[in-house]
């Protein structure tokens, strides 16, 4: 039966400490990972799949390879009764092979950073055809946004790959074929492949969100009035873990569109602030005010415990005694 009623006491938040073991995503996963996707390949008449990956969208290559892009593109090309090709730049060539991923290094230059030599890699579609690609086939292609009935005027066969590459795929394939946005196989909110995770998986993301939370509860014990953003953010506590998205911390006027990187703007007392500390696998995040207690606030919230916390703490227990495996 939901919560009658909540009471407001005092109570000592436990130090949960942080991890001493780091866990790892290894090579079998990877590959059980290849083989699924290439099953639903299968049921969807797919005969192999091309996935894109760059800095800001490295989570469905990392998810299958193991290889997270630092500087450069990639693309990790998988077709049936193949080893998986993933093509790399000159510095992602290095990097790669530490990764240790099911795949096959392939040096395409031309996703090297501007002016670096690009003079030793064949043509990007001399490549893909030396990986299977072949007319008539129809080729899943994975970027990061898969688009649906609200994004008008796009369909199944709108890419979000660079036009260098969506272009080459769509040659390669010809008429005869065809190049499927195929973003959804991974990234589905209901049964997307991404959607379910091994015990391996949840593991590496609490290690993440461990350090994650760990920092913004620093920033929620530490903040103090006079400090500048960029103060209270050292309290975050970045540790060289890759982030999943740039630190966020802003107070005053900034606060209300949560998303400002910490700037030099002094922090007072009652000012409202937003905090979001996003490791790769964990992301914390909080909005609330600097202030020790009620008569900080503005005047017409300061009955926000009562009107706001006590109903949203009942309906957390209610939602929590609901939830099962």
């Amino acid at each position: 039966m939901p919560v009658a009623s909540v009471a407001l006491k005092s109570v000592a938040l436990p130090e949960f400490g942080e991890p001493t073991v780091q866990p790892m995503i290894g090579r079998a996963i990877l590959e059980r990972r290849i083989k699924a996707l290439l099953r639903r390949g299968a049921q969807e008449r797919l005969d192999g799949f091309v996935v894109y990956g760059d800095r800001e969208h490295s989570a469905n290559v990392a998810y299958l390879s193991g290889y997270d892009p630092r500087f450069e593109e990639t693309l990790l090309v998988i077709l049936p009764g193949r080893t998986p090709q993933l093509l790399l730049g000159n510095e992602g060539w290095g990097y790669a092979e530490l990764c240790d991923g099911p795949y096959e290094r392939v040096l395409y230059q031309t996703f090297s950073l501007p002016a670096q030599p690009r003079d030793r890699s064949a043509a990007l579609a001399d490549i893909l055809a030396d990986c299977g690609i072949e007319p008539g086939q129809r080729i899943g292609a994975v970027g990061w946004k898969p688009f649906g009935a609200g994004d008008h005027g796009f369909g199944r066969t709108s890419l979000d790959l660079p036009s260098f590459v969506a272009d080459t795929l769509r040659s390669l394939v010809g008429a005869s074929g065809a190049v499927i946005n195929a973003a959804n196989l991974l990234m589905a909110p209901a049964d997307g492949m991404r959607a379910i995770n091994e015990a391996d998986q949840l593991a590496a993301f609490e290690f993440a969100a461990t350090f994650a939370s760990q920092g913004v509860r620093n920033v929620l014990a530490g903040t103090e009035p006079g400090m500048t953003e960029l103060e209270a953010a050292r309290l975050l506590s970045l540790n060289g873990l890759p982030l999943s998205a740039h630190p966020m911390l802003s107070g005053g006027r900034r606060a209300a569109y949560g998303l400002p990187s910490p700037s030099l703007n002094v922090l007072g007392r009652g000012d409202p602030v937003t905090v979001a500390f996003g490791i790769q696998g964990g992301l914390s995040a909080r909005a609330g005010f600097l202030a020790e207690g009620p008569q900080d606030l503005p005047a017409d919230i300061r009955d926000y415990v009562e009107r706001l916390v006590g109903p949203y703490f009942a309906a957390v227990v209610d939602w929590y005694e609901a939830v099962g495996i």
